[in-house]
């Protein structure tokens, strides 16, 4: 199957909003990914981030990385003039890894993944679409460990007029180089693994084998 360009619908998409700055609601996983998304788009749009991520595993590591989040936010306002505010979605995890845990066994970037990443953008969506959000997104594109076609496939299953998927793929134009440095700059917690169980499991077995 041919990939599609989904950064330069992105472009084409901006072009037709100039002037406009419509509301955007922006699914976020963590500091990080976010911070240089941000700073791209944060003067055309009116942005919400929301915290929806009960994928992560443990709980400490989920309440650290949504405090870095929110900190962060906090000095990105300051610094660029934003107002942009933060919706958390309760933390379920027992619920959120009932479906995933059938696919257990499948490796890191699999079938798990992908119904790992429509799980949350199924609720970022749903949540846009009853608060009446002109558009919807999700930062997850900005890594190179996150396949891009499945994200934006995934955007584009959500037929519904009420809110538009942002397709994008923020890690194009050095966007994941750009967001480890803007990571430094703030000197953001970076983590060693996506988040669930099971990443966090290959992480300790990787950090095992380096002994």
């Amino acid at each position: 199957m041919m990939k599609i360009n989904y950064d330069l619908k992105f472009k084409e998409e901006l072009e037709k909003i100039k002037g406009t700055r419509p509301t955007l609601l922006l699914h976020v996983c963590c500091g990080p990914c976010s911070g240089n998304v941000l700073k791209e788009i944060c003067e055309l749009f009116d942005i919400t981030i929301y915290y929806s991520n009960s994928n992560i595993y443990p709980q400490e590591e989920y309440q650290r990385r949504f405090q870095e989040l929110k900190d962060f936010i906090e000095r990105f306002n300051k610094d660029y003039h934003q107002h942009i505010q933060i919706i958390e979605q309760p933390y379920e995890p027992t619920i959120f890894m009932a479906d995933i845990s059938l696919l257990k066994d499948e490796p890191e970037g699999g079938l798990r993944c992908y119904m790992c990443y429509r799980k949350r953008m199924d609720d970022a969506h749903r949540y846009a679409s009853v608060n009446h959000f002109d558009y919807w997104t999700t930062v997850l594109s900005v890594s190179p460990h996150k396949n891009s076609q499945w994200i934006n496939e995934i955007g584009a299953s959500f037929k519904n007029d009420k809110t538009k998927f942002l397709f994008s793929d923020f890690k194009k134009n050095n966007g994941y180089l750009k967001s480890v440095q803007f990571a430094s700059q703030y000197h953001l917690y970076r983590q060693n693994y996506c988040g669930c169980l099971y990443s966090y499991r290959d992480m300790l077995q990787r950090e095992k084998n380096k002994e």
